[in-house]
């Protein structure tokens, strides 16, 4: 019986790993679209409000559809303390462990061009950024296709492996 309960545990493990892997790659393309909104939120912004950089620090980080980001909640707070803008974003984007080294990259890039130069300028960038996280947001959805089933089936392969290898 106590091997029984021992085999199951190890099958539900690696089976959990499996999903574990999975979902870091579907949470991952999530966060590129919640980006890829947030981007689009500065965009209009810019165009429309003609809001200055540490106030729509301020919107993003009071909106609850980018709550997800913590970078957004510290750089609001960044704002307060820093006058330079470009500095406050990219020491609230280095400090979110969320975030893959990609994300940092193409965010911390994001956040030199902003507030530098004239309104064309920002909405230009901000258009040449979105256009790179679309290509990312499908990379990531194939990612998501191909690689979170095969995680799946192989914590599951694994753990029945094991299983049957005990028993």
């Amino acid at each position: 019986m106590l091997k029984i309960l021992g085999v199951m545990c190890i099958f539900s493990a690696s089976a959990l790993i499996g999903v574990y892997f999975s979902e870091s790659i579907r949470y991952k393309k999530e966060r590129l679209v919640i980006i890829h909104k947030m981007l689009s939120d500065i965009s209009d912004y810019i165009r429309w409000n003609s809001f200055t950089m540490h106030e729509i620090a301020d919107r993003l980080s009071e909106k609850k559809e980018f709550s997800r980001l913590d970078f957004t909640v510290r750089l609001s707070e960044n704002c307060k303390q820093m006058r330079s803008f470009p500095k406050a974003w990219e020491n609230a984007v280095t400090s979110d462990d969320r975030l893959s080294e990609q994300e940092k990259k193409l965010l911390t890039d994001i956040g030199g061009s902003l507030g530098t130069t004239d309104v064309q300028g920002q909405l230009s960038a901000i258009a040449i950024y979105m256009s790179d996280i679309e290509n990312m947001i499908a990379e990531e959805s194939e990612k998501y296709r191909v690689k979170g089933k095969m995680y799946r089936s192989l914590g599951i392969a694994f753990g029945a492996m094991t299983g049957i290898l005990i028993i």
